[in-house]
C-alpha cells in the first residue's frame, strides 16, 4: 500500500514539475541550456530528500520529503524566473 501511495505522489508532482517557460524576450534559444542550469542549481542548493529504504517511506519520512521536493522546484522556479522565464 505505501509503495502505491509513493507512486501516485511521485506522479502527481512530477505533473507540476512539467511547466512550459517562455523567455520575456520570446528568444527561447537558450531554453534547454538555462533549465539545466537552474536545475543543477536547485538540486545543489534544495536536495530532495530519499527516504532510508528505497522501496519506501516511513510515515515520519513523510514530511520532509514533500518539503524537500517542494523548496527543490521553488529554487528552480525563482532560477528560471531570475533568467527571464516565464511559465505558460
Amino acid at each position: 500500500m505505501k509503495n502505491i501511495l509513493l507512486i501516485m505522489l511521485l506522479i502527481i508532482l512530477s505533473g507540476c514539475a512539467s511547466t512550459n517557460w517562455t523567455h520575456q524576450n520570446s528568444n527561447n534559444s537558450k531554453l534547454s541550456l538555462d533549465k539545466g542550469e537552474c536545475r543543477a542549481f536547485a538540486n545543489s542548493k534544495s536536495p530532495t530528500y530519499l527516504c532510508k529504504n528505497p522501496l519506501y517511506c516511513e510515515p515520519e519520512e513523510w514530511a520532509e520529503v514533500i518539503t524537500s521536493i517542494s523548496t527543490n522546484n521553488a529554487t528552480f522556479d525563482y532560477c528560471m524566473y531570475k533568467k527571464g522565464y516565464k511559465p505558460n
